[in-house]
């Protein structure tokens, strides 16, 4: 009874906002157009002509190719109080929301239009864009595909490629080749062709795709320049890839001819606040920029937003907050204040991040900031929030800190975790894994545990499935997919066997290990299990299937140590406790952890030598500069065993990693026949800079040019160890606990293949 009370609890914080049922139509009641406008009005509304009527279409058509969405959706309200029954007028209008994000409003006008006619193609359209904006492609792919088979028009053939951008590149440059050329021409679909090839760069590794990429904006540019993705978007891909001037250029160029549309401005902001310009000159340069976007666009809720975003990088919290509240008090309820109440509770969370980084898990402020997070969390889902999808993250970091606290608060962890289950789905596995498996540890719902993460199950593999196309290879994804899975699974048969019923716990726990060996969770559990069964054998002749349970509980638990990774490994006390308990005491115990240490060694050696590429080819030449300006050129590698680090200060994984490369860099710096090199691929040099000081790093950097973009490193950090030819023989995507160590041995064994050479 108490976990129904929790979930009581838990139900009655929420305030339902509403969610599209399984036909497509909203389950809850929502109030939609009372927020954003009063466009329903009582009131007649003003005459008008077939000829204004199609003006006010064409206008608003202006304003999404212009993306002038702050000005597009008063005009829009407008026109559609002014013309209710128009499915035509309501699409266009909708277009404008979608600028907004505003997924529910999105909705309720697809509702609208498709209550006269379910097969309404602008009504599908809308129904696409409302899920579009949401993140929800595969739900937008059949109204999409339906509003196109109905009136092929290219903005709806727009929405369905983009609904289907997960399937692959290769599924999608094989649905545009089933199309027509005046289709491919369209500027609609003539800018969906530049995302694919972009996109193809990178899953099919190919680095001519970004050329055919940015021809095809080009070409967009050249045949309707005033179709604002041909500048917005490759300027996008050229900031990420640190070509900032090249991506400064082609956004003025575009404000040029929309000088009032924030999704312009905003990217122009962020190009000046991170670009080469000198310090003192940025603010000045993005407030001049902020001037001619307040004298060109109506004040909106959505242009307050992005000038306090950019306030915010410019690191002047104190202007930002201003321009926050006065969104707050102009569109409480908004998707842009739900943002805003954001804030408070991620920041809370970053520092917990940082404490423990910095202190660990047991200092002083570490654990005050748990009760700061806890606090202001209760405080944003208390508020007025836009959509319940925008609680998993509360719900995610509330979880983060509970579960840190000591002791665990074990009723209102089990309402975090029946929320983190309830609301996300981006990476699922975190609530129904990792957060079913703590309620089973720290609270009386161990049964209730395991369901939730049974009821999970399928929901991680949609969500693994819909990221099939970032997997290089299949066996890449399927090796995912078994991970995340694996850990489901642990957390159910951890919640069985916590709940009473060890012979389930136990087959589950196996099913997990079937799926993941390296699943140190799983191994620690599973080896519980086989304890409390070697328990069960108190008789005196089954003293022998009693040891046989415990021989199975320590290989577990020593299988569990050779899968390091960061954080506390449980196999390691436990096996501790076990030796103990089987010995009847600590006599000899470091003597054979340390022959266990030496196994983790000898085995992990063994995995990292079998990676060894052998069918590869030369890396992509680069001359790129150090932090000082001067270059250096692939050329001066020849003839000698080189190490190129992919990192970046934003990169999570990469810092945590970086004292343990600064011990590598000093291994081999005076090596004459060794050379390593880090790629960092910040924005700002300066950055990089503060971050070495701040931490007494003095390896050497390169800044990125586009260069990790041409070479197609996909992920960070990503690291390439390469032969005295220029051939990479091992490659380590992802942080390691052991970077130097296992670094070191990817080096000597390439020392040991290079003919005799030293």
């Amino acid at each position: 009874m108490r976990l129904t009370f929790a979930a009581r609890r838990l139900l009655g914080r929420i305030r339902i906002s509403g969610r599209p049922g399984g036909a497509g139509r909203w389950a809850g009641p929502v109030v939609i157009l009372a927020i954003v406008c009063g466009c329903e009005d009582a009131s007649a509304p003003p005459p008008h002509s077939a000829a204004e009527l199609e003006a006010a279409k064409a206008q608003l058509r202006d304003h999404a190719r212009l993306r002038t969405f702050e000005a597009g959706l008063p005009f829009g309200e407008e026109w559609v109080a002014r013309v209710p029954d128009d499915g035509e007028l309501r699409a266009l209008y909708a277009r404008q929301l979608a600028g907004w994000g505003l997924f529910r409003e999105l909705h309720a006008q697809a509702d609208r239009i498709l209550s006269e006619d379910e097969d309404d193609p602008w009504g599908l359209y809308v129904r696409a864009l409302a899920y579009l904006a949401e993140r929800e492609y595969s739900a937008a792919s059949e109204p999409s595909l339906g509003a196109w088979a109905a009136s092929p028009r290219p903005e709806f053939l727009a929405a369905h490629i983009e609904s289907i951008r997960a399937r692959g590149a290769e599924h999608l440059l094989a649905f545009l080749g089933t199309l027509d050329s005046a289709t491919l021409a369209a500027p609609e679909i003539l800018a969906m062709r530049a995302e694919i090839a972009s996109q193809a760069r990178y899953e099919l590794g190919d680095p001519t795709r970004a050329d055919s990429s940015m021809a095809s904006y080009a070409e967009l540019r050249d045949r309707w320049p005033d179709h604002i993705d041909g500048y917005l978007r490759p300027a996008e891909n050229l900031f990420r890839a640190n070509r900032a001037e090249e991506a400064l250029h082609l956004v003025e160029r575009a404000l040029a001819r929309t000088p009032g549309s924030g999704d312009a401005r905003s990217l122009h902001w962020r190009i000046l606040a991170g670009s080469s310009l000198p310090a003192e000159q940025r603010r000045p340069a993005v407030e001049a920029s902020m001037a001619e976007f307040v004298n060109a666009a109506p004040e909106t809720a959505r242009g307050l937003y992005a000038m306090a975003e950019a306030y915010r990088r410019l690191g002047d919290g104190v202007k930002a907050a201003e321009l926050e509240t006065r969104v707050v008090e102009r569109a409480p309820h908004s998707l842009r204040a739900t943002l805003i109440y954001q804030n408070e509770y991620l920041e809370a969370g970053d520092t917990m991040v940082r404490l423990y980084r910095e202190e660990g898990h047991d200092s002083p402020a570490f654990r005050a900031q748990l009760k700061v997070v806890r606090d202001a969390v209760d405080r944003y889902l208390d508020r007025p929030i836009y959509a319940n999808k925008y609680r998993a993250r509360a719900y995610s970091i509330l979880f983060e800190a509970l579960n840190s606290m000591d002791p665990v608060p074990a009723e209102p962890l089990a309402e975090a975790v029946c929320g983190f289950a309830t609301y996300e789905r981006a990476y699922p596995v975190n609530a129904f894994g990792i957060g079913a498996a703590a309620m089973a540890d720290h609270t009386p719902y161990a049964r209730e545990a395991a369901e939730i993460a049974r009821s999970g199950l399928q929901t991680v593999v949609d969500a693994v499935s819909m990221d099939r196309h970032l997997f290089r290879t299949e066996g890449e994804f399927e090796e995912q997919l078994r991970f995340q899975l694996s850990q489901v699974y642990d957390a159910m048969g951890w919640g069985y066997f916590k709940a009473g019923r060890a012979e389930d716990g136990r087959h589950v726990l196996e099913r997990a290990l079937a799926l993941e060996g390296r699943n140190r969770e799983a191994r620690y559990h599973i080896g519980q299990v086989y304890e409390h069964f070697a328990m069960q054998e108190r008789e005196p002749g089954e003293a022998d299937v009693a040891a046989r349970w415990l021989d199975r509980a320590e290989d577990h638990y020593i299988a569990g140590l050779a899968n390091a990774r960061r954080g506390e490994n449980p196999n390691q006390a436990a096996i501790e406790a076990l030796c103990e308990r089987r010995e009847g005491g600590r006599a000899g115990i470091e003597e054979y952890l340390a022959t266990l240490g030496q196994r983790d060694r000898l085995r992990r050696r063994e995995r990292i030598l079998e990676a060894r590429v052998e069918a590869t080819g030369t890396y992509e030449p680069f001359q790129l500069a150090r932090l000082d300006g001067s270059l250096v050129d692939s050329a001066e590698l020849e003839g000698k065993i080189a190490v190129l680090h992919f990192w970046g200060t934003w990169c999570g994984p990469c810092v945590v990693e970086m004292p343990e490369y600064q011990k590598f860099d000093l291994r081999y710096r005076d090596d004459p026949h060794v050379r390593v090199l880090s790629i960092s691929n910040d924005a700002s040099r300066d950055v990089v800079e503060e971050y070495l000081q701040r931490n007494n790093f003095d390896f050497e950097v390169l800044v990125d040019d586009g260069y990790v973009q041409r070479a197609g490193v996909a992920g960070w950090p990503t690291t390439w160890f390469v032969d005295r030819a220029g051939y990479i023989r091992f490659v380590q995507r992802g942080s390691t606990m052991k970077l130097d160590e296992e670094f070191t041995w990817r080096v000597e064994a390439l020392h040991e293949a290079s003919d005799g050479r030293p």
